[in-house]
């Protein structure tokens, strides 16, 4: 058999406990900090710094370094450079398959450290290597 809950019991303590959700919530806002003053650091952090040096005094004028003046140049003005010449195309290498450049690259390499190029650029070898 199902028992009967008692409704009245039921809603006192639902009054009972909605009156203790919302005393501490008034206690919350309440008791919510302030906001501290304007300040970069929090109070505890300026205990925890050492007292600063007083600063050295001020040298005469007399002893200081002599400042020099500021030489009033005009800024340099941008080389002009030569219009580009569009009439040719830019220079390609041949047509090959990437396993091809992938060897002629390894063998330039090779040249390379060994310190044979005898002033020869990669896109004469490459034009060489891969005509072959």
């Amino acid at each position: 058999m199902a028992e009967r809950v008692n409704s009245g019991a039921l809603s006192s303590s639902r009054s009972a406990f909605a009156a203790i959700i919302a005393s501490l919530c008034a206690t919350a806002v309440v008791a919510a900090p302030q906001p501290q003053p304007s300040s970069d650091r929090p109070p505890h952090a300026a205990a925890r710094r050492a007292p600063r040096a007083p600063a050295p005094p001020k040298r005469p004028p007399e002893q200081r370094a002599p400042q020099p003046q500021p030489a009033e140049t005009p800024p340099a003005t941008p080389q002009e450079l030569p219009p580009l010449d569009t009439s040719t195309p830019p220079p390609s290498l041949p047509r090959a398959s990437r396993e091809r450049m992938r060897q002629c690259a390894t063998q330039w390499m090779k040249i390379r450290q060994e310190g044979r190029t005898a002033g020869t650029s990669w896109r004469d070898f490459a034009t060489r290597c891969l005509t072959r």
